[in-house]
């Protein structure tokens, strides 16, 4: 029976095809700041929403998301020392 080669790493096709798609991509913004200058300054803009997106997601989704679970757990816990 054969078996298959074990690797440590993972096949590094996910960056590839990313890497590819980021070529493809740029080129075909090349092409198009070709024929519509004002294309830069829109891609700007959307680069500025990603960004404002990204950092809501950090912002709430990573280290709020923390401190209200935390206060949570204080508000439940000062509950049921009272009850008691």
């Amino acid at each position: 029976m054969l078996r298959r080669p074990e690797r440590d790493t993972p096949a590094p096709t996910v960056v590839m095809a990313m890497f590819a798609g980021f070529l493809c991509a740029s080129g075909f913004v090349g092409l198009m700041a070709v024929v519509m200058p004002g294309i830069l300054l829109m891609l700007l803009a959307f680069a500025g929403f990603v960004l404002l997106f990204v950092a809501q997601y950090f912002l709430w989704g990573r280290w709020l998301f923390r401190y209200v679970v935390e206060k949570e757990r204080l508000r439940e816990a000062s509950n049921n020392s009272r009850t008691t």
